[in-house]
């Protein structure tokens, strides 16, 4: 499984269940490597989330672990139940300073082997 996150300069993912910023450049990477895929997502996070057209998404359960699928792409909480899975994480920054209510995940149990790539990108 593969995770997928973009965190502004501050270290906030998310403000009253939104992106806190708007960046073309970082949605057109995250389409265009999930499309077609299937997406892992919280329940709150599947609330917010606009329709994702070409992708399976799989709603993540309390007490269950869902591991056929390939993206992990939020919230927090469900970053951290699954990042000891994780084989690669896609951070993208995103340059921009609004402070935001949800911060980066505690990644302390990252897998060891999973390979990091990321991406910076400049909010409009």
């Amino acid at each position: 499984m593969k995770g997928i996150i973009a965190v502004n300069t501050l270290g906030f993912i998310g403000k009253d269940g939104t992106l806190p910023w708007h960046c073309p450049e970082d949605l057109l990477y995250f389409k265009s490597v999930t499309y077609g895929q299937s997406l892992l997502v919280g329940y709150n996070t599947l609330k917010t989330l606009p329709k994702l057209i070409g992708r399976e998404i799989v709603v993540d359960r309390r007490g269950e672990f869902i591991m056929d699928v390939t993206w992990c792409i939020g919230g927090k909480k469900t970053y951290e139940k699954y990042a000891p899975y994780f084989t690669e994480l896609h951070v993208s920054v995103v340059s921009n300073h609004v402070i935001g209510d949800t911060t980066f995940p505690d990644f302390s149990n990252l897998n060891p082997n999973c390979k990091i790539i990321e991406h910076s990108f400049i909010a409009k």
